[in-house]
């Protein structure tokens, strides 16, 4: 009996390691349009993740979409919001530029992030976008990148 159950937890241990080491199954964190010092404080959790596992990688995936509010993206302005993000965790939190994928995700009906942990083993994660390109609408505009550096 005791070495029935002891061959169970075994075999039930390296199960859960297994799949826990083969692909990371949902994001380490995921939002939208926040204030810069809520961003700030999420990539602050994110990167500490990231150096306690020195060998994973970070993915970041955005989706372009309605920013808070309801307000329309201007063309550019998620690609300047995603560089404040990259750099942020590149230059003041010290994650090195190679463990980090940034992935366009598409479109989506509101603009998100996902930041995932990625174990070295596994594969990166597959953007689901649930819009399409044609459904996006732009707010009329040229756009100032200083507008999205948060200070940074």
């Amino acid at each position: 009996m005791i070495r029935n159950t002891l061959s169970f937890m075994i075999v039930l241990v390296s199960c859960l390691i297994t799949s826990a080491s083969s692909s990371p199954t949902r994001p380490f964190d995921e939002f939208g349009d926040v204030k810069c010092e809520d961003e700030m404080a999420r990539l602050d959790n994110f990167a500490v993740q990231m150096q306690n596992l020195p060998r994973s990688r970070g993915a970041i995936i955005y989706f372009a979409g309605k920013m808070s509010g309801d307000q329309l993206p201007k063309r550019g302005e998620v690609e300047a919001r995603v560089e404040r993000i990259r750099s942020y965790l590149t230059k003041r939190r010290g994650i090195p530029a190679a463990s980090l994928v940034v992935m366009n995700g598409g479109y989506d009906t509101n603009y998100r992030v996902q930041v995932w942990v990625v174990p070295p083993e596994a594969g990166l994660p597959k953007p689901e976008p649930s819009s399409s390109e044609k459904e996006i609408q732009y707010r009329p505009g040229k756009l100032n990148p200083r507008d999205y550096r948060c200070g940074i």
